[in-house]
């Protein structure tokens, strides 16, 4: 009981949320910005529709638009060192790529090789990378560029990210909740796993050898995709992903701590400290969907998404569950303690409103959407205990402590 008492207190320290957890940045432009990548901490990079790449070299306190000299989507962006960095997307014509020498202050086209978009590149060194796109496309180079050449992938389907965890083995994810491997560094993939044919997965990331995340969307019903390896792809297994909305982007900064960002009609951030055993919604402070998110620090990272939408946070993006107190909130909950059945209540519903009961570990066990001025919750299948309902909407985020008797 005393453990227990000191948890409680622990949350109610965290509890008061003051929005400042993820601050907007001021990115100038009104683009869908769908890349994010820093070539240290300091110095990063943002791309997106309309060939938009903004440079910052403060930390984001400022951006600037580097001149793409090109009007097509640009959906990644990666950089070997603070000069050399590649741009990837697609036009009119096709795949494009586009490279930098000296920090962004130009970009020039290279071949890419291919007619289909391209939507992930990534360099294993400074002359070696991949970039995937449309219908199983996998291009590699090996001279930094000059000369891209197609690789056999085995799949139609559309691949949205590549991710190599040394100079032969990488994996890549796409549509059909594909994933594919390769050992001998992109002569040979194969495919490692294939989920629902109406799911697909955005991104992966591996913060170990053998241990890696991939996340996206699956339909009927929609919820956020996370899928976890701890044995190099071998086996893939579904973890919770606390939400019910598509997650396009994924980022881990060690084992342990991973962020996935995403969202329709509001920014989706969630968050893990233990390798995914639990994933707990953060407070984004945006309806902006969000594309892509990176740290180039422990606790300093970026989103990036709809309408030039740059969030930043420098405390590992807060502790994800708030307790609203009692002169704060605009919602009742009634009987609190409660053995079977809860009321909700508030004066006026600003619009279509999320509700959600958690456990403490932010796992979301109910979910329901409410429009009136009083919803009747059922609880007698919560074990007793400690949760959280939060109400969430377009402009303000409550929760709200329920004991279960």
């Amino acid at each position: 009981m005393k453990n227990l008492s000191i948890l409680i207190v622990s949350l109610f320290v965290f509890g008061v949320a003051n929005g400042q957890d993820w601050t907007q940045q001021q990115s100038g432009t009104g683009s869908y910005l769908y890349a994010v990548s820093f070539a240290n901490t300091d110095t990063g990079y943002v791309a997106g529709s309309e060939g938009t790449i903004l440079k910052t070299i403060d930390g984001g306190a400022h951006w600037t638009v580097q001149n793409s000299d090109v009007a097509y989507l640009l959906k990644s962006v990666f950089f070997t060192d603070a000069n050399t960095g590649y741009a990837v997307g697609g036009g009119s014509t096709g795949g494009k790529i586009l490279k930098t020498t000296n920090g962004g202050a130009l970009w020039t086209g290279q071949f890419a090789g291919t007619t289909n978009y391209l939507n992930s590149v990534f360099f294993t060194d400074s002359n070696t990378g991949y970039a995937v796109g449309e219908y199983g496309t996998i291009m590699k180079t090996n001279d930094g560029g000059n000369l891209w050449s197609s690789r056999p992938s085995g799949t139609f389907s559309s691949l949205y990210s590549v991710y190599f965890t040394d100079a032969n083995t990488g994996y890549a994810v796409g549509g059909g909740d594909i994933i594919l491997k390769t050992v001998n560094g992109g002569t040979n993939w194969v495919i490692q796993y294939q989920g629902s044919s109406s799911g697909v997965l955005f991104s992966v990331c591996f913060p170990q050898e053998n241990v890696g995340y991939a996340v996206g969307e699956s339909i009927n019903p929609m919820h956020g995709t996370i899928l976890k390896t701890i044995n190099g792809g071998a086996d893939w297994t579904s973890q919770e992903s606390g939400t019910g909305n598509s997650l396009k982007s994924v980022f881990f900064t060690d084992v342990n701590t991973g962020y996935a960002v995403g969202g329709f009609g509001e920014g989706i951030i969630v968050k893990t400290t233990d390798g995914g055993a639990s994933w707990i919604e953060l407070t984004s402070g945006t309806s902006k969907a969000l594309y892509a998110v990176y740290f180039p620090k422990a606790d300093t990272g970026y989103a990036v998404g709809e309408n030039g939408t740059i969030l930043k946070t420098i405390n590992g993006g807060g502790v994800g569950i708030y307790e609203t107190s009692d002169d704060q909130t605009h919602f009742k909950i009634y009987p609190n303690p409660a053995s079977e059945l809860i009321s909700v209540e508030s004066p006026v519903i600003p619009g279509n409103t999320r509700l959600t009961v958690s456990d403490l570990q932010g796992r979301v066990l109910k979910e329901m959407e409410i429009m009136g001025l009083k919803t009747q919750i059922g609880i007698r299948d919560l074990p007793s205990g400690i949760y959280f309902l939060r109400v969430k909407n377009a402009k303000l985020v409550e929760t709200l402590k329920l004991i279960k008797r």
